[in-house]
């Protein structure tokens, strides 16, 4: 009973302690910063090997997020591009993805995640996620 009592809870107190802000590029730094995302302290530095499990890793916290929120199921295909920049003590993380809804159909999104490496799911946010072409 204890066990089944907290896989009840995780779900709800993920979508309570995360926030999520769909916004675009342009709104971004505004929005990090009404959800409580340090500012950047560096410039983007694009990501050589976007095939890394830990990019995969964040990419799917995205859609996690995504689907917790707005229940819009969608799988990872591919982590296509990414950058990372310095924010307080974590790091910006702005991936252009791959992903396929419950139908199948493939459309191009582009996520910006805060976290710290390592830490906790719970400390990371999404700071926007938007649809950016289909494929």
């Amino acid at each position: 009973m204890r066990s089944s009592m907290a896989a009840m809870f995780v779900p709800i107190f993920l979508m309570l302690s995360t926030t999520v802000l769909i916004a675009s590029a342009p709104v971004a730094s505004a929005a990090a910063a009404a959800t409580g995302v340090p500012p950047a302290s560096a410039p983007w530095v694009p990501i050589a090997n976007v095939n890394d499990f830990f990019y995969r890793q964040v990419a799917n916290f995205s859609l996690l997020i995504r689907a917790l929120v707005f229940r819009e199921y969608l799988d990872l295909v591919q982590v296509v591009s990414g950058s990372v920049q310095a924010a307080g003590a974590g790091n910006n993380y702005s991936l252009q993805l791959r992903a396929a809804d419950r139908s199948g159909a493939v459309g191009v999104y582009r996520t910006v995640v805060w976290g710290v490496p390592r830490s906790r799911d719970w400390t990371w946010k999404v700071v926007s996620f938007q649809r950016v072409a289909e494929t």
